[in-house]
């Protein structure tokens, strides 16, 4: 509860020097991935969006340029890179995994299926190998 002689709730109070990414998401924001290659932002929403920015940091200031993004049919709920930067994967309430080349252009394709919703979705560099974990109560 504020005062009006409270500074520590002032609405341009900043104590942890945050940044905000615009544009912002239509609902909450379920998971985020940064690119082992880039200074490049996934993020993963309730409002069925995948979200990419590039993030760039000059004296000082942080500023953010949205890049592109795709839809699921559901809300999503994970993202996970793979190791060389170029692919997002990504899974959710929809019950798949998509695959996305981001830096190509190119559409994302489903790559992986469950009989619940995702809920964990990973890489594994050494064995190049997508690794995802639903509700179902299984790997694969």
């Amino acid at each position: 509860m504020s005062t009006s002689g409270d500074k520590a709730t002032s609405s341009t109070n900043n104590p942890n020097n945050s940044y905000e990414i615009t544009p912002p998401a239509t609902d909450s924001i379920s998971s985020l991935s940064f690119s082992p290659k880039a200074d490049i932002l996934v993020a993963t929403s309730w409002d069925c969006q995948v979200r990419c920015w590039e993030i760039t940091r000059s004296d000082g200031s942080i500023a953010s340029e949205p890049k592109v993004s795709m839809s699921h049919d559901q809300p999503v709920l994970c993202s996970a890179w793979k190791d060389d930067g170029t692919t997002v994967f990504t899974g959710g309430c929809d019950k798949q995994a998509k695959m996305w080349p981001l830096l190509s252009g190119a559409q994302p394709s489903t790559v992986a299926m469950h009989d619940a919703p995702f809920n964990q979705i990973a890489w594994i560099p050494g064995m190049n190998l997508l690794v995802t974990g639903s509700w179902d109560k299984t790997l694969k």
